[in-house]
C-alpha cells in the first residue's frame, strides 16, 4: 500500500472532526514482514525450512517441544510473538559449537529464539514508523502444545518445516488505526530505509 502523507500532517496529529480510520499497516503488508524475519532467523542459523503442508501430521504427543513467548506493546501494535518447535531443534540450532547445551540452556536459548524473531519485526516495522517496546520473553514446554489466540486480537500463524522437525511460530496483535485525511490522504510519515542486520554504515 503506498499512500502519500497529506503536507503538513504527521502520525502524532489528532484526527480532524469526521475523519476516517485506517490500520497502520495492511495486514497482508505485516504477514510479509513477519515471513521474512521468520525466513531470515532460521537462514542466519543455516537451518532449511518451508511452509508445512496442509496434510502434514501435527507433532506426536510423545513430541517434548519448547516454546517462548515475546510481548511487544507500542502506540500502534500490541501482542506477542510465539515461538514452538521440538527440542530437538532447539538444540540443534544452540549457538554453541559441539554443544547442545543443558536443560536450563536450551530454556535460555529457546526464550532468546523469540526475543530475536521480535527483534527482526522490530526492525523492519520500524521503517513504516511502528515503534514497540519488547517484553522480556519466557520459555516454556510440553508436549502437543496448543496455541490459541487472545479473542479481540488478530492472528498470524506459520507452520513450518525445519530441518525436518515441525515448528509454529505465531503472532497475535491488535493495531490502532490512524486517521484518513480528507482527499483519502492518511496522517503517518514517509517510509524510511532502516539499516539491515549486516549493513556497513559510513558516516
Amino acid at each position: 500500500m503506498n499512500i502519500a502523507a497529506a503536507p503538513g500532517a504527521t502520525y502524532d496529529e489528532p484526527a480532524p472532526s469526521g475523519a476516517r480510520a485506517l490500520p497502520c499497516l495492511a495486514r497482508d503488508e505485516l504477514e510479509e514482514l513477519f515471513r521474512a524475519s521468520v525466513s531470515e532467523f532460521f537462514e542466519a542459523y543455516g537451518v532449511a525450512c518451508a511452509p508445512r503442508l496442509p496434510d502434514e501430521p501435527a507433532p506426536s504427543a510423545s513430541c517434548v517441544e519448547l516454546g517462548s513467548i515475546a510481548a511487544l506493546r507500542g502506540r500502534a501494535i500490541d501482542g506477542s510473538l510465539t515461538f514452538v518447535a521440538p527440542v530437538d531443534l532447539v538444540a540443534r540450532m544452540y549457538p554453541a559449537a559441539g554443544n547442545t547445551g543443558t536443560d536450563k540452556q536450551l530454556r535460555d536459548w529457546c526464550a532468546e529464539v523469540a526475543n530475536q524473531l521480535v527483534g527482526r519485526l522490530k526492525n523492519k516495522l520500524a521503517a513504516h514508523h511502528i515503534d514497540f517496546e519488547v517484553g522480556i520473553p519466557v520459555c516454556f514446554s510440553g508436549r502437543s502444545i496448543r496455541l490459541v489466540f487472545q479473542p479481540d486480537a488478530e492472528g498470524l500463524s506459520l507452520l513450518l518445516r525445519a530441518d525436518g522437525h515441525a515448528v509454529r511460530v505465531h503472532l497475535d496483535y491488535s493495531l490502532e488505526p490512524v486517521p484518513m485525511l480528507s482527499g483519502g490522504a492518511v496522517a503517518r510519515p514517509p517510509r524510511v530505509r532502516i539499516a539491515a542486520e549486516g549493513d556497513v554504515l559510513l558516516f
